[in-house]
């Protein structure tokens, strides 16, 4: 459980930090399955390529993926481990942040 208390830790130190777990394998290798993230508020204009999001997707599911490129419809964005990019787009109103920090968490070891 220190992880989980690191990530506590480090989202009581900015304002509009979240954490959440990460699931699935499309951002593999850098985040799998029982990845703790901090999720820290950004602005829709200071998003750049290349930064890792975390968006709303249109079933209202947080989304953890690396931004593609900037669209008249907003951010294409894709899991690293995807061979497509995902259908919906990332905009001002889906945007939860941007990823502020990483933690291994096994949830075995309690």
């Amino acid at each position: 459980m220190q992880a989980w208390k690191d990530a506590e830790l480090i989202a009581s130190l900015g304002e509009g930090r979240l954490e959440v777990v990460g699931t699935g394998d499309s951002m593999r290798p850098v985040y799998g399955d029982n990845t703790i993230l901090v999720i820290s508020r950004i602005r829709y204009d200071e998003l750049q390529s290349g930064m890792t999001v975390a968006y709303r997707n249109a079933h209202g599911h947080i989304v953890v993926h690396q931004l593609l490129a900037r669209d008249g419809t907003g951010w294409r964005v894709q899991g690293l481990n995807n061979e497509t990019e995902d259908t919906g787009r990332v905009t001002a109103e889906n945007l939860v942040g941007v990823v502020y920090a990483s933690l291994a968490y096994d949830p075995s070891l309690k």
